[in-house]
């Protein structure tokens, strides 16, 4: 799996290709946006809201970052890398 990410200013947008299992990855992003993570980061406290777009073999994610806070990418990953075992 690819990803890619930018944020300007307070919307990051998260491209997530070549996604093997996308149903896993859905379920563990969906419970990153209703506050349920089970990542060993804080950076999901920073989402103020998320959109999930599947593709056929892709994932983009439109989140809206709460006022004066970034996103790490590399936590992103972290986040993602259960679904992915």
């Amino acid at each position: 799996m690819k990803l890619s990410s930018e944020q300007v200013g307070a919307k990051l947008t998260v491209n997530l290709d070549d996604v093997k299992d996308k149903d896993a990855i859905i379920e563990t992003i969906a419970g990153c946006a209703d506050g349920s993570c089970a990542c060993s980061t804080d950076e999901y406290q920073k989402v103020e809201t998320m959109q999930i777009v599947p593709g056929p073999n892709s994932i983009q994610l439109n989140i809206e970052v709460k006022p004066g806070e970034v996103i790490d990418p590399n936590c992103i990953s972290e986040c993602l890398d259960p679904a992915l075992q």
